[in-house]
Parts: structure tokens; C-alpha cells; sequence
């Protein structure tokens, strides 16, 4: 079993290679450079989770483009996509938001836990990229 550390740098070096493949929010591959309102939005996703529970942030996210004009959707699919590489299983965005959504209050927990961690994986890795307005 990894130790906490280990999980960490395991976690953010799995939240690189995700946040690099450009069917999600990467813009441009040799530049690094990602658009500035997935900066705030991805920080802003666990705050949410924090305030108003896994369920309600994950259906906020999943069906909202909201006032950034940016498609919240591709966070979701960043974390779906980092939890079936975490857990090597194969969950596409839909299932993945499925199985939250069906959770009962122990799997949801557990849920929580494991998509916290990737969203605080996503927020440190994403600011290691240029933005653009």
C-alpha cells in the first residue's frame, strides 16, 4: 500500500497525463496552455463538493456551462477518466456520473473521498499550465 506521499505524487503525476489529452481542456499541446476560467472552475469544484455535498456538485458540473462560458461537463470528465485510471476499470463520463448519483451513503463516501483527491490532483497540476482569456 502507498503511503500518503507516495499517493500524492501518484495522483498528480495520473491528474498530468489526463489533463494533457486534448479531447478534454488542453488547448494547446506544446505550450501548455489551457483556457484561464478551467483555473478557477476546477479549484472551485471542491468547494463545492465541501458546501453542498458530492451529488448536488456533480450534477452542477454535469449539466452546467454556467457564467464562465466554459463547459463545466469537461471536469467531470477529467475526474471520470482519472478514476478509471485509478481504479482500472473502464467508466466513461456518464457511467461514471451514474455511479455517483447511485450511491448509496457508503459507496458515496468512499466516492468522496477518491474524487476530492483527484479534483485536488487537477487543481495543482492545472496550474503548471499557461492560461488563456
Amino acid at each position: 500500500m502507498a503511503t500518503s506521499k507516495e499517493r500524492k505524487n501518484q495522483l498528480l503525476d495520473l491528474a498530468d497525463k489526463v489533463i494533457r489529452q486534448p479531447k478534454y481542456i488542453y488547448d494547446d499541446k506544446e505550450k501548455k496552455i489551457i483556457s484561464e476560467s478551467y483555473n478557477g472552475q476546477i479549484a472551485a469544484f471542491s468547494v463545492t463538493v465541501a458546501l453542498s455535498g458530492l451529488k448536488p456538485a456533480m450534477a452542477l458540473y454535469y449539466s452546467n456551462t454556467g457564467s464562465s462560458g466554459i463547459d463545466k461537463k469537461k471536469i467531470i470528465d477529467l475526474l471520470a477518466c482519472m478514476y478509471s485510471k485509478d481504479k482500472n476499470i473502464n467508466k466513461n463520463t456518464e457511467e461514471f456520473y451514474q455511479l455517483v448519483i447511485d450511491a448509496d451513503k457508503q459507496t458515496e463516501a468512499s466516492l468522496r473521498k477518491d474524487i476530492l483527491a483527484y479534483a485536488i490532483a487537477l487543481k495543482l497540476i492545472v496550474r503548471t499550465f499557461k492560461f488563456k482569456k
